[in-house]
């Protein structure tokens, strides 16, 4: 299992989304189902408007690699930071945009079931592009997510008080034509467990892994399991996870 905060727990929140959609509305598919993560500073400022959170190779990582999507209900790759909008959740305006590695199996397990369904990575505005900027310079380096990191690790301080926002959405129309949206949004800060106080990016991350062992030792499953074979109720409402990111 892909267990964490991206690919990992919002994949199973979309997921049961999706599940509980089609059961509410009598519908068997959907328009849109959207992954929203963003790991983020409390404050920003220009030109890059971040502050990293956590490892720089991985933000430059999922800038560069392409992205696996759902259009028009078939798997498919779109290349990231392609398809940029801008956000209100919680009063608080966000860019989104393409990023690589967050859809987890999600493609796989509801193709031909969803019209478009991608994984995007939430940002302070501006942030992006700054980021168009410095790729358009390492356009004809070898290497531009090494080109990247080395460009963001001289620009942009590491920050140790953090904010997590997670978004997710599924919409579509019901048996009457009439089209329907289900939102949930979660914003989750440092959080003190025992003597020690962890960084939002640290429980998020630790919180669903954790969880997954857990049920790995009760079940005792065989194989690989994926995200979309879990049990997303018993996961999503498990101590672990609850602690960190609340009910569903």
């Amino acid at each position: 299992m892909q267990t964490g905060l991206a690919p990992g727990y919002i994949d199973v929140l979309a997921h049961i989304m999706f599940q509980e959609f089609c059961t509410r509305y009598q519908v068997d598919r959907a328009d849109t189902l959207e992954l929203k993560v963003g790991a983020l500073t409390n404050h920003a400022i220009a030109p890059h408007f971040y502050g990293f959170t956590w490892s720089p190779v991985g933000v430059a990582t999922e800038y560069v690699k392409d992205c696996v999507v759902i259009r028009d209900y078939k798997k498919t790759t779109r290349p990231a930071l392609s398809k940029r909008r801008r956000i209100i959740i919680n009063g608080i305006i966000y860019e989104d945009d393409l990023t690589s590695g967050g859809a987890a199996d999600l493609p796989d397990a509801l193709s031909g079931k969803v019209r478009s369904l991608d994984y995007k990575t939430l940002r302070h505005p501006g942030h992006y592009s700054w980021v168009e900027q410095q790729l358009k310079g390492l356009k004809n380096t070898k290497d531009s997510i090494s080109g990247l990191q080395d460009i963001m690790l001289a620009e942009i301080p590491h920050v140790e008080d953090d904010q997590i926002i997670v978004y997710a959405a599924v919409a579509g129309k019901d048996t009457k034509g009439v089209l329907r949206r289900a939102e949930i949004a979660k914003h989750m800060k440092p959080l003190q467990i025992g003597k020690h106080m962890l960084r939002a990016i640290q429980t998020t991350t630790a919180a669903p892994l954790v969880q997954a062992i857990h049920w790995l030792l009760e079940t005792k499953p065989k194989g690989v399991i994926l995200q979309s074979q879990l049990d997303a109720k018993t996961f999503l409402n498990g101590a672990f996870v609850t602690r960190v990111y609340g009910n569903m």
